[in-house]
């Protein structure tokens, strides 16, 4: 139990980047007329990039802070498993384990920074 206290912060923080900007753009969709939403559709194209690197970051502060710890990256994981089936379709799925995968890197990076430079 622990372990997920430590994590609690950094969950949430991933679960708001992972809803709140296709919200916003749902939104925003809704309420602006044709001539907006080829551009707003193009950045709902990039949503889930901005997830891998929002994973990448949130990987890095906690690497960073806390050092090693693997739950943050199944988090970020599970976390994004409804935005596949609410945002994105079937094929999103593969971003499940690119996020795992970022928030990994970003761990390990956090972690050599930390070491390297002193923890706060």
């Amino acid at each position: 139990m622990e372990r997920f206290e430590r994590t609690l912060p950094y969950f949430i923080t991933m679960i708001v980047f992972f809803y709140a900007l296709p919200i916003i753009l749902i939104a925003v969709v809704s309420n602006v007329g044709e001539e907006y939403t080829a551009a707003i559709g193009s950045i709902y194209n990039m949503l889930p990039m901005f997830d891998l690197c929002c994973g990448l970051v949130v990987g890095f502060f906690f690497g960073r802070s806390k050092g090693n710890d693997w739950l943050v990256a199944l988090e970020a994981g599970v976390a994004f498993i409804p935005c596949v089936y609410i945002f994105f379709n079937s094929t999103a799925w593969i971003y499940v384990v690119l996020i795992i995968l970022a928030t990994m890197l970003g761990i390990v990076l956090g972690k050599v920074f930390g070491d390297r430079f002193g923890r706060r």
